[in-house]
């Protein structure tokens, strides 16, 4: 049975299908946004629910609940995806693509990590590249599987990172300045502690 307490959004977007981690969605409740549900089906993820204006869709499945809304909306369709997951009491979600192709989408895909942050609610978004989330006033360890990670402020932020190529201990971050990134972990994980808020981005080579 689904569990109600976490989502998988699958949405519209680049994903680099075989990079989704297996059994992403186990006992999830899985919300497909109008196009991602042709993503769902290249990663091999039934959805529970389609919603979405079906405008980019190529085929509306039959035999899957579906939620189809007008065009003209105030929100976007991983939005209202997000909004229903909301309503329906979710705690944590993981949104499945909605990376690359227009910057309007990803960027607001982004932000949309840092309101769910600010609401208490663990978010992130992966698209079999990359993966990003919020991290406030907390800590995190990265494990060493290759591949890049970054930290970016959204606040001004005092941060250390252990066990990576290029360490910081009590760095203030700013968001206007931003320049940590392109580190990689050299122990078995690096772990970042933050006092602030910052973005995470864990990259592949």
């Amino acid at each position: 049975m689904a569990d109600t307490k976490h989502f998988v959004i699958i949405t519209g977007g680049e994903c680099k299908a075989d990079g989704i981690p297996d059994g992403i969605a186990d006992n999830a409740y899985i919300i497909a946004a109008d196009s991602g549900y042709d993503t769902a089906k290249r990663i091999g993820i039934t959805p529970d629910l389609l919603v979405g204006d079906m405008d980019s869709i190529r085929d509306v499945p039959s035999g899957i609940e579906t939620l189809r809304v007008k065009a003209e909306k105030d929100d976007t369709d991983t939005m209202l995806a997000i909004s229903i997951a909301k309503e329906k009491g979710a705690r944590s979600i993981t949104v499945i693509g909605g990376a690359g192709g227009r910057a309007d989408h990803w960027l607001s895909n982004i932000f949309m990590l840092e309101a769910l942050a600010d609401e208490g609610t663990d978010a992130r978004l992966m698209d079999g590249v990359n993966e990003i989330f919020v991290l406030t006033d907390g800590c995190v360890k990265i494990p060493n599987r290759g591949g890049y990670f970054g930290l970016l402020a959204l606040e001004d932020s005092v941060v250390t990172a252990k066990g990576c190529k290029y360490p910081l201990k009590g760095h203030t971050l700013r968001r206007t300045l931003p320049y940590a990134v392109s580190n990689e972990v050299t122990e078995s994980f690096a772990e970042i502690s933050v006092k602030g808020k910052i973005i995470v981005t864990v990259s592949a080579r």
